[in-house]
């Protein structure tokens, strides 16, 4: 048996600090009127346990803790944003593959209609951004968010992906930067752009925002 490499001071105390920081803002349980967010650790056990993945695995390549993944799995707490952005990329799927994953068994209809109320809505601690899925999975061509962000809510990191987006906004003022060059939306406006092209938002006004997002094929 070979000794474990060993692991310098300060790189481990930057590991450890990185590790603290992305665990810390979840450490509130999931709220009882939200589906999705109180579904979000059965989910992330079926696509762990799907790819043969164990809970040491996902938190060395999440950069989380064992116990952290854990108590997310048995919903005792619900992930930021972030954090379930790196769970995703563990298990190397699309996080919206997780926020918004159909029920097991569930068909994919051909034609779905979705009532105001149906809509699988997705808010996070600490986060003033609110997603609501306007078709009924992740399953098609395409897919469109209703987006509401708080004034000074952002997206997080530039992100880049197949396909082209649309987004229309419906109230207040969105601004999206796509390959570097903001764009300043008001209700009304619309923007429709490659989306392999680098491209984020954030909300830099004093009001809310909503916005339609479209991503074909569908992303997150």
């Amino acid at each position: 048996m070979t000794d474990a490499p060993r692991i310098p001071p300060a790189k481990r105390s930057g590991r450890l600090a990185k590790r603290r920081a992305a665990e810390a803002p979840a450490h509130a349980p999931a709220a009882p009127d939200d589906a999705v967010g109180h579904s979000l650790g059965p989910v992330i056990r079926r696509a762990r346990q799907k790819h043969k993945l164990t809970l040491q695995q996902v938190a060395d390549r999440s950069e989380l803790s064992v116990s952290y993944i854990s108590q997310i799995e048995r919903n005792l707490l619900t992930p930021s944003v972030g954090t379930l952005k790196r769970i995703a990329s563990a298990l190397d799927i699309p996080a919206g593959e997780l926020m918004f994953a159909p029920q097991p068994g569930a068909a994919r209809r051909m034609v779905a209609v979705m009532r105001k109320g149906q809509h699988k809505r997705l808010a996070f601690p600490e986060s003033s951004i609110t997603y609501s899925l306007l078709t009924p999975d992740l399953r098609r061509r395409s897919s469109a968010l209703w987006l509401v962000a708080e004034p000074g809510a952002e997206s997080g990191s530039a992100m880049t992906h197949e396909g082209e987006d649309i987004v229309i906004v419906l109230k207040g003022r969105l601004s999206v930067d796509v390959a570097g060059a903001w764009h300043d939306l008001d209700a009304g406006d619309s923007i429709t752009f490659n989306s392999e092209l680098s491209h984020r938002w954030c909300n830099r006004s004093g009001r809310v925002a909503e916005a339609i997002w479209i991503s074909s094929p569908p992303s997150f």
